[in-house]
């Protein structure tokens, strides 16, 4: 069985005049989420094999705040698909990712990350910043991951 783990940026701070979107940092709040996101993924005994993760500054800066807490490197992909793509571009991503991966941590954005959790659980998943999503895949390749081939085992919200 393969974990998926789906997480929303933390809170991001309030985008600055003339800043980019993709700029936007996440806020100190959002630092504190994202740690207590890393240490629930530590207690769960989830370490990711392979972290994908949107190049945008809020989510780069959750996955530092995530993977200090988990204790270990984690190799990390920037995939642009995740900030710019749709849900079928988050499938094609993962349909990239080797067997040997067991654990698979996503962080990207809403509504997309929403939307693609929802269709891989075939039931609505609302997502708050910093949320984790725990779905199970008991396919052996990530290349056969499909609509309503996982189930959710849980969720973490602050």
């Amino acid at each position: 069985m393969k974990n998926l783990l789906l997480m929303r940026h933390a809170t991001a701070a309030d985008k600055a005049i003339g800043q980019l979107d993709i700029d936007r940092e996440i806020s100190l709040l959002g630092q504190r989420q994202a740690g207590e996101a890393g240490l629930w993924l530590k207690d769960q005994k989830l370490q990711p094999d392979l972290i994908l993760c949107s190049p945008a500054v809020r989510t780069q800066m959750t996955l530092e705040n995530v993977v200090e807490q988990l204790g270990r490197k984690v190799p990390v992909q920037l995939e642009h698909d995740l900030y710019y793509g749709s849900e079928s571009d988050l499938l094609s991503l993962l349909h990239g990712v080797a067997e040997e991966a067991d654990t698979v941590l996503v962080i990207g954005h809403n509504p997309t990350i929403s939307f693609f959790a929802s269709d891989l659980a075939h039931e609505e998943v609302n997502f708050q910043p910093a949320t984790i999503a725990h779905l199970h895949y008991n396919g052996f390749s990530w290349e056969n991951l499909r609509a309503n081939t996982c189930k959710l085992h849980g969720l973490y919200r602050e």
